[in-house]
């Protein structure tokens, strides 16, 4: 464990023994449970309504690293305040109008679930905390609508209070800025040698077997992280943010080399233009970024800018299909628990209609999300379990908080160590269920009726969720999230061809998407190969429109007019527009297209596979 590695050879035995029962991960979740349970006390000493948030806030922003601590708490921050705005117009537009009601609820639970799904890290968990915090404002206290400002006050102040408390106690074990450097610097470093192997390998004529996507896709979020956890590295960190752009064209033009053999007086590489002419120095430029950030120094003092779109999309590949199916999936389950609330009269429905909202919305996002949610109830009954027993038991004795932190502590050491651990598949729902189920308030009150039904009310809410999740609507196989991905390939090569230049992506983005679709085919190895020709025929479209729009559109439509169907007829377009090209780099890439696309084996792919189904 990372408590043995600590320790030198020379390390005394006694240490050895101490380290493997009381490991850096056991000293984490004190620091943490700790920390939940003096936020918690901050929150009863100003009098706030649910202080349990405050120690529910530090152990759901305390992640890993102290970069992804911030930007989730950042995101945590903001998302609360949207949220709460949104709860607040809705009551106010729609407290005497329950079917209005229930509707608008449905439809931002459904919108937010789907823009959730379409992101990855933290911006995927932000897009679900502004969904979920819309039921519980508003539904915390249906009886009385008035109540939603102070209820969003309340939230507001709780959630910032738990990441002030969640800051304050990383900062004494937050890494300086050249521990961060190092480590970035390892991963660049990393990344870099897997492609220049791979690039190695294609030279020698081998087969290098697949790209290292994988690598370079996650510099992204690395970089990323870095900058936020230390600000100070944006100054001359130019090089650092387009590590992974870099990284993907040398990858970009290894197919080229692969697929279009040298010619002489020219290399396949010009083909793209100025990136594929200094693709084979890119992976130079980012192994001198990385000795330099390890060394404490950059390129220049000039600082990154911030790149304001990254708040609204990113450059990766996502499931427009798959982000419907997730938000509809919300949408039917928030409105059948409410129609069931409604019908039932059942006092504690408004509970079961907000847990099904956040179940939903949370989960909708993660890989397999029919198993977590499943595990996510499971937690849940546990919780209620422990959360229900320990305070009708120990904490109906006396009113000191000492007692309640000495009851919190090993809960909240469990729930940090649910919550951080991969192999706890229960240790979310515990954790998130078991703070709400001790509602440690100043002064505690106690009616088990009334806790046993908002128990139960909020399991059946995780429970509609989890039936949701199997049956509404029916779950997507991997092999239709492959046959997805192939058609956004195509589709990204149809919009290379045919779309106006103000819809033309950037280089950069088209590369990113692409090598993300290329990752989720790639476990076909047929497949892949005709996804690489497409990602190089969509990259040499970019290239003739980037020169000549209206040319490369010409051109674009021939290309496109033989993918989609290579029976139009025994002539070819192609050649004689490479006859009539007014560049030869263009004539070059036209008869590149030419070959690519005559060698294309379409076999599986919608819309140029009359076979499949588009």
């Amino acid at each position: 464990m990372a408590g043995e590695a600590a320790l030198s050879e020379g390390a005394p035995g006694l240490l050895q023994r101490l380290a493997a029962w009381w490991p850096r991960e056991a000293a984490e979740a004190v620091r943490i449970a700790l920390t939940a349970i003096a936020a918690i006390w901050l929150a009863m000493w100003l009098e706030l309504a649910l202080p349990h948030w405050a120690g529910w806030t530090v152990i759901s922003v305390t992640l890993a690293t102290r970069a992804a601590s911030l930007r989730k708490s950042l995101w945590r921050a903001g998302s609360t305040l949207v949220g709460v705005t949104v709860a607040m117009v809705l009551v106010a537009n729609f407290a005497q109008a329950t079917l209005a009601f229930d509707l608008a609820l449905a439809l931002w639970m459904g919108l937010l679930t789907a823009a959730s799904s379409v992101e990855s890290g933290q911006r995927a968990y932000g897009f679900a905390s502004m969904g979920f915090t819309v039921p519980i404002i508003a539904l915390a206290d249906v009886q009385n609508p008035e109540a939603v400002f102070q209820i969003g006050v309340d939230r507001c102040s709780t959630i910032l209070l738990g990441i002030g408390c969640a800051y304050a106690s990383n900062v004494f074990v937050a890494p300086g800025v050249p521990a961060v450097g190092r480590a970035l610097a390892g991963r660049l470093e990393a990344a870099a040698e897997a492609c220049d192997a791979w690039i190695a390998a294609l030279r020698r004529g081998e087969r290098p077997g697949p790209m290292p996507i994988a690598a370079v896709m996650t510099l992204g979020e690395e970089v990323t992280d870095t900058f936020t956890e230390q600000p100070s590295l944006r100054s001359g960190g130019r090089g650092i943010r387009n590590a992974a752009p870099r990284l993907r064209r040398v990858l970009a033009a290894g197919l080229l080399r692969a697929l279009l053999p040298e010619r002489p007086g020219s290399r396949s590489t010009d083909l793209i233009g100025a990136g594929g002419a200094i693709a084979v120095r890119q992976v130079g430029r980012v192994r001198v970024s990385a000795r330099l950030l390890r060394a404490g120094g950059r390129v220049g003092r000039r600082r990154v800018p911030f790149r304001p779109h990254l708040l609204l999309w990113n450059d990766l590949d996502w499931d427009g299909w798959h982000a419907f199916d997730n938000g509809l999936r919300t949408a039917a389950a928030v409105l059948l628990v409410n129609g069931f609330w409604y019908v039932t009269g059942w006092s504690h429905g408004a509970g079961a209609a907000t847990w099904a909202s956040l179940v939903c919305v949370l989960l909708a996002a993660h890989a397999d999300p029919r198993a977590e949610s499943r595990a996510f109830l499971v937690g849940a009954l546990l919780a209620g379990v422990v959360g229900l027993t320990l305070r009708y038991t120990l904490l109906t004795t006396t009113g000191s908080f000492a007692l309640l932190a000495a009851v919190l502590l090993p809960v909240a050491m469990l729930a940090v160590v649910g919550r951080a651990d991969k192999r706890a598949i229960y240790g979310i729902g515990f954790g998130f269920f078991v703070f709400g189920v001790l509602d440690p308030k100043n002064p505690m009150t106690y009616d088990l009726a009334d806790s046993l039904n908002t128990v139960l009310a909020e399991l059946l809410g995780m429970a509609v969720a989890a039936i949701a999740f199997s049956a509404l609507p029916p779950p997507v196989s991997a092999a239709t999230l492959r046959l997805r991905a192939r058609r956004r390939l195509v589709r990204s090569v149809r919009g290379a061809a045919l779309d106006p230049a103000l819809l033309v992506p950037p280089l950069d983005r088209y590369l990113a998407r692409g090598f993300g679709r290329l990752a989720l085919v790639g476990t076909d190895a047929e497949a892949a190969r005709t996804g690489e020709r497409l990602l190089v025929i969509g990259l040499l479209l970019l290239a003739l429109r980037e020169t000549d729009d209206r040319e490369g559109r010409r051109v674009g439509r021939a290309v496109w007019a033989r993918l989609s169907d290579p029976r139009s007829g025994a002539a070819d377009p192609l050649h004689d527009l490479a006859d009539r090209a007014t560049l030869p780099l263009q004539a070059e890439r036209i008869g590149a297209l030419a070959a690519l696309v005559s060698d294309l084996d379409r076999a599986g792919w919608p819309n140029l596979d009359p076979g499949v189904r588009a």
